[in-house]
């Protein structure tokens, strides 16, 4: 087996000096109505309000403006109808929540296109940013920019020139602000996203609900909603679709529940930081701007995080990992989740810490775009490089390859200490695989056998269903073994 390529100041309080009453009454008054004036633009401007209300938002109304001009801990109400807005910023304590069919949209709606030759051809201000980070797969060479062009809600393929463009492609000219169009737009919606954020900022205790955020210009790694400077926000009942780079951004203590994160271009969901919990998700079909998953890309991955818990979502169809955690990630938990139909892996934990993965159902999972079936380029539960995790009581069914240890050649880590396979502990979990690698290690020469004798790695009282059970299903010490020399290897440590 040949290893796969390395792969991404505080506010002085506001006083009254008081005046008895008793010696002048003009004063006195006069002192009085101060008073009120400024106490009444103190609550406006610089506290919560006292009076419990919401605001009440329609269409229509600049949503930003209002957002800037009311003090924190403001609920605000969105009645239905859809919203194209400028990036709000929230204060401590904001919510928002959205009655049915209430939008925000990043797009504008594109009108005035006329013929050139086979294309169709109009104007925009759109103009070229500063931050176009991500790797394209062969197919799509212009994922890295942020804008989006969707006809009838359907986002097209991208060309890097004009020549390129065919049916059901298109380009845009940043030196001189035009779109050109693959086919006829006559009788179809014609919109291309322009704002990168629907929610971004430092705000603690945000709470967004209820909404439908799409079509955000945000860049790879960035997010439509952008919590990664704040912290304790929770995002719950949102449909988060057709964003360019990630729909939702993590943040400190970020716990996003019960969202549909659907057709996103590059990541339903992604993000560092401490104390997050991911719960009761759809995470699908995202990836549709055709970032090589290998970089970052799919249903989800999160970097840098700490005690991180991820349960009972539901990954699947998604270009690349439906749940990864990738880069120093300390103390994670996946439970209860359903991966299906991803591209290399159901659940991936890489070059990380500590995790427990259990009581998952991984199904049809793990079928890399390359088409290599090693276990190096995809499985239902792979463990890359990572250090003290339990994979245990999961279901694996009909995957590429089933459950996997791999130890990489990777650079140092930030502690300046190698990312190495050690302490990994499979058991108890319940594999059917048809061909492939049921389950074992992978490990790169340059580590020699450690890997396998000495780092304290056990799979125990596991269950597997195979086709044929002479067959090579398990990997170990660089070779392909049946179950009983696995078995017999293992028990020679």
């Amino acid at each position: 087996m040949t290893e796969r390529e390395n792969y991404g100041t505080r506010r002085r309080p506001w006083t009254v000096t008081t005046w008895p009453c008793g010696l002048l009454a003009n004063t006195c008054l006069a002192t009085l109505a101060l008073l009120s004036l400024f106490t009444a633009i103190h609550a406006t401007k610089g506290g919560p309000r006292s009076d419990g209300r919401s605001i009440a938002i329609k269409p229509g109304d600049n949503l930003a403006s209002i957002v800037d001009r009311e003090p924190p801990e403001t609920p605000f109400v969105l009645k239905a109808g859809v919203y194209t807005v400028q990036p709000i910023r929230p204060k401590d304590g904001d919510s928002f929540q959205g009655e049915a069919g209430a939008v925000l949209s990043g797009a504008q709606v594109l009108t005035g296109f006329s013929p050139s030759g086979q294309m169709w051809v109009t104007q925009t201000g759109a103009a070229l940013g500063d931050s176009h980070p991500g790797q394209c797969d062969d197919k799509h060479p212009a994922c890295q920019y942020p804008e989006d062009l969707f006809v009838d809600d359907l986002p097209l393929a991208r060309t890097e020139s004009r020549e390129a463009v065919a049916p059901g492609k298109w380009y845009l000219d940043y030196s001189t602000h035009r779109v050109y169009l693959g086919g006829n737009p006559e009788g179809h919606r014609v919109e291309m996203s322009v704002v990168q954020h629907a929610f971004w900022g430092p705000a603690r205790n945000v709470k967004i609900e209820g909404l439908t955020i799409e079509k955000f210009a945000c860049p790879a790694q960035e997010g439509a909603l952008d919590g990664k400077a704040g912290s304790n926000w929770v995002i719950e009942n949102n449909l988060i679709r057709f964003n360019h780079g990630v729909g939702i951004r993590l943040g400190d203590g970020m716990q996003v529940r019960n969202n549909k994160l659907l057709h996103n271009g590059q990541l339903g969901i992604g993000g560092g930081g401490s104390n997050a919990i991911v719960d009761s998700n759809e995470i699908a079909f995202n990836n549709y701007a055709g970032f090589d998953y290998g970089w970052e890309a799919g249903g989800s991955k999160f970097a840098f995080t700490k005690n991180l818990v991820v349960r009972n979502n539901y990954a699947h169809d998604n270009r690349g990992p439906g749940l990864w955690t990738d880069i120093e990630n300390e103390n994670t938990f996946y439970e209860h989740n359903h991966t299906k139909s991803n591209q290399e892996a159901g659940i991936l934990h890489e070059i990380s810490y500590q995790a427990v993965i259990r009581d998952n159902l991984i199904e049809d999972d793990g079928f890399s775009a390359s088409g290599k079936t090693e276990p190096w380029y995809g499985a239902a539960i792979i463990v890359a490089g990572s250090s003290g995790v339990e994979v245990y009581g999961n279901t694996v069914r009909g995957c590429m390859n089933g459950i996997v240890g791999t130890q990489p050649h990777r650079e140092a880590s930030r502690r300046g200490t190698p990312y190495l396979l050690r302490d990994l502990y499979v058991h108890d979990n319940t594999i059917t695989q048809n061909q492939g690698i049921a389950a074992g290690i992978v490990s790169s020469a340059a580590f020699g056998s450690a890997v396998f004798d000495s780092w304290n790695n056990r799979f125990t009282n596991n269950q597997f269903h195979l086709a044929n059970p002479r067959a090579k299903y398990f990997a170990w010490d660089g070779s392909a073994l049946s179950y009983q020399d696995w078995t017999l290897a293992l028990n020679r440590r």
